[in-house]
């Protein structure tokens, strides 16, 4: 994990020279969660299981698992992570949830509308009973799978309806993270819609700049942006969150250690 922090906290400066100073070792009990599209392709197995081992997190929220990565972060990660669920679905749809702390009553919510399914469990942490939905919502793309303008355009109606749907089983009353792969970034509309009904984002607390997903087309375009995120309700707080620059998927992972509101 130090070789990381080096590179994120350059990266948190970089981009935002006023945001707060993350403090990811406080004194209070905490939560270190970690959440990382690790691409469904699985390019670089052997990069993705040298970061998750060194992040040293408590709970890590994956998304673009299957059977294959299932095998791999088991066997490699199972020592440090005795408690999983992994749910399959078609396509990009596997996802998953590793723990250093007992799961309960993990159960995947399919979508009311949108490509993929959540995952909701319950973790007892050194904060009590948090309950965790990760989530990947549908990507900015046609039924086919192919780019167009319409399905640019429609993908944000369509996110706030999958996170709306999704959060009624949960109970917003007790401490929840929801976590993963939004396809949006910061100012998008389910990520808004969440800001509005009280939750928080974590990463744009301390870094309103740095990308989560790099796409380098084949006409040497690079695409950025910052789909991923970890959001808290009202009863937690985060003190240190940031992106770590780890190149083994479209996606870089997002970290965040969180403790109880005081």
């Amino acid at each position: 994990m130090r070789r990381y922090v080096g590179a994120v906290f350059c990266l948190i400066l970089a981009g935002c020279a006023t945001a707060p100073k993350p403090n990811f070792s406080p004194a209070e009990p905490n939560l270190k969660v970690v959440t990382y599209n690790i691409n469904w392709g699985c390019p670089q197995p052997a990069v993705v299981v040298d970061y998750l081992a060194e992040s040293n997190a408590d709970v890590i929220c994956l998304q673009e698992t299957h059977s294959q990565w299932e095998a791999i972060l088991k066997y490699s990660l199972s020592a440090r992570y005795p408690y999983s669920a992994f749910k399959g679905s078609a396509g990009a749809g596997g996802i998953a949830i590793m723990s250093k702390y007992p799961l309960r009553d993990a159960i995947l919510i399919e979508p009311n509308e949108g490509w993929f399914p959540a995952l909701l469990a319950t973790v007892q942490t050194p904060l009590g009973m948090v309950q965790i939905l990760n989530v990947h919502l549908r990507p900015r793309l046609s039924n086919t799978g192919s780019v167009s303008v319409s399905a640019y355009l429609d993908a944000p109606d369509i996110h706030l309806k999958e996170i709306s749907g999704f959060l009624t089983r949960a109970d917003r009353d007790k401490p929840l993270i929801i976590t993963g792969d939004f396809n949006e970034n910061d100012d998008d509309k389910a990520i808004r819609w969440l800001i509005e009904n009280g939750f928080n984002d974590t990463l744009r607390t301390f870094d309103t700049y740095t990308k989560t997903w790099v796409w380098n087309t084949s006409a040497g375009i690079s695409l950025k942006a910052r789909l991923d995120h970890i959001i808290i309700n009202k009863y937690l707080n985060c003190t240190g969150s940031a992106v770590a620059p780890v190149r083994a998927s479209d996606h870089l992972p997002v970290f965040a250690t969180i403790i109880l509101q005081p």
